[in-house]
This record gives C-alpha cells, structure tokens and sequence, in this order.
C-alpha cells in the first residue's frame, strides 16, 4: 500500500508542475488529502463564511455527480468563478473515489479577477484582509488547453492510486469504524438500515465491505459478535446467562441459547465451568 508520505510527494509534484492544488476523496466524498493543505489555500479564506462554504460544497457535489454519471473527466467553473477540474478512481467499473484539482483562472485579466473575489466577500460578509488580498494575487492563470492537459495528468495520477491501493486504507479504515460502531451496539436494535444511515452508505455497499468477514450477511455478522461478546462475559463476570444474553442483544433468552450452543458446540452454563486454556509460558532468552 502506499504510504502516505508517497502519496503526499506525489500530490505535491503534481502542484509544483501544474500549479494547481490537488485533493483526494473518497466514494462519500470525504477529503482524504490534499496539497496544498486545506487551511492554506484562498477557498478556506472564503469558505469561512458557513453560507459560501454550502454554495461551495453544492458545487462540488454537483461536479461529483456529474463525473460518477458520464465517467469523463468534468472541467467547470465553481461558484466563486475559479476552474476546477474532477475525474473519478474506478475499480472493477465501480467508483471508488474521486481527484479534484483547481483553484486557477482562465481571465488574464487579474483586476477583473480581484474585483469578483472583493465583490464576493461583500456579498456573504466576509472581511477584507491582506492575507486573502495576497491569496487572490497568486490565483494561477491558466488557459483551458492547460487545464485540460493537467486534468489529463489528473486522470494518469488517478490510474496510478488505484495500483497502489491507496483508497483502500480508507476503505479498511471505513470496515474498522462499522465493526466498533457494532461493538459499541450490541445491546440495542443493530440493523443494516442504521448501520447505512450511520455511515452514510448503501446497503450494497454495506455488504461488499463486510462480505470477507461476515460469511453470511450483516445479520449473522452482527450476532456472531454477540456470541463472542457473551462468551467473554461468561469467562469474566459473574452475570446470570440471562442478563448476559439480554446485554449482548438477545431479546429472546432461549434463541440464545440455542444460538450459543449451535455456534460453540456446547451450552452456555457448561462453557462458563470449563477451564480457561492455559497460556504458554514464553521462551527462554
């Protein structure tokens, strides 16, 4: 997997060669990473104001729905006038993240350029200062033929996140939040309907990133890990079985048991009087 070292030199190089910022995100399209860093860039100036920064997010979206429809790279102008380019990160036809590049200009006239941006400030309150001043001077001018060259870079950088894997870090750290926001919720009314709104997924998806571990599907994934978790409480507390199923998520005390005994192979009550295995004792220096 690339490190993310590696991939932040690579979003840097693609910067210093183009000039452009470069942002990687996620199917949910959530920022993963960026160079520039967010905080630096003029957009986080103006996306201070909570108004502007929705016109700006429905204007990404907007751009990530329209490439995740054609499957093409999509060059646009965002809300605050500047070019941005977007194209999606495929794996077996399925969309599993998204570059963006922009924050440049197409007008070669930088008056006209500074003049929107002012006129902008004023209409959602935000306050003049010198350091947004000194970040509208060094919007980078580009003509669409260059940008269209550098979306085309984008699309190579795209290829090149996809064989090394990066967006499946996210992916296995999505995997890793869904199984501790279950351990967390063993005891109430776990569905894959609250898991998806949790998580702000589909169940398909839902699936596709539990199928390695759930063998047969998220309801049995779930009361697998009830199991286990009662099996560990009977080793280590002196509830009664049935407080025990009760706090694990079991509303029926006899499903389980025969759960329990189906999975483990013998009774609740008869595995709390065995032994615990003995642990080997470590070898010598």
């Amino acid at each position: 997997m690339l490190q993310t070292a590696e991939l932040m030199e690579l979003l840097e190089d693609f910067y210093i060669s183009t000039g452009m910022r470069i942002a990687l995100f996620d199917e949910r399209f959530c920022e993963l990473c960026s160079f520039p860093a967010g905080k630096d860039t003029l957009c986080a100036c103006l996306r201070a104001s909570p108004a502007f920064d929705r016109k700006c997010r429905e204007s990404d979206m907007r751009a990530f729905l329209n490439v995740q429809k054609t499957r093409s790279i999509s060059i646009y102008r965002c809300h605050a006038g500047l070019m941005e380019a977007t194209v999606s990160i495929s794996e077996n036809e399925r969309i599993i993240g998204y570059m963006m590049l922009g924050q440049i200009t197409d007008r070669k006239n930088r008056e006209e350029v500074a003049a929107r941006m002012r006129a902008l400030c004023g209409q959602y309150g935000i306050p003049a200062s010198e350091e947004l001043e000194e970040k509208v001077r060094k919007i980078r001018y580009q003509s669409e033929k260059q940008t269209r060259a550098a979306a085309k870079i984008l699309e190579a950088c795209a290829a090149y996140v996809i064989l090394k894997d990066i967006v499946r870090a996210s992916e296995r750290s999505l995997v890793d939040r869904i199984e501790r926001f279950i351990d967390d919720h063993l005891n109430e009314d776990l569905t894959a309907a609250w898991i998806c709104a949790k998580f702000h997924i589909g169940r398909t998806h839902l699936y596709n990133l539990l199928r390695p571990y759930a063998g047969g599907g998220i309801s049995a994934f779930i009361k697998r890990k009830r199991l286990a978790r009662a099996k560990e409480l009977l080793k280590t507390t002196a509830l009664p079985v049935s407080a025990i199923a009760e706090a694990v998520g079991f509303a029926d005390y006899n499903y389980f048991l025969r759960c329990f005994k189906k999975e483990y192979g013998v009774s609740s009550g008869y595995y709390r009087t065995l032994p615990a295995p003995k642990k080997e004792n470590a070898p010598a220096p």
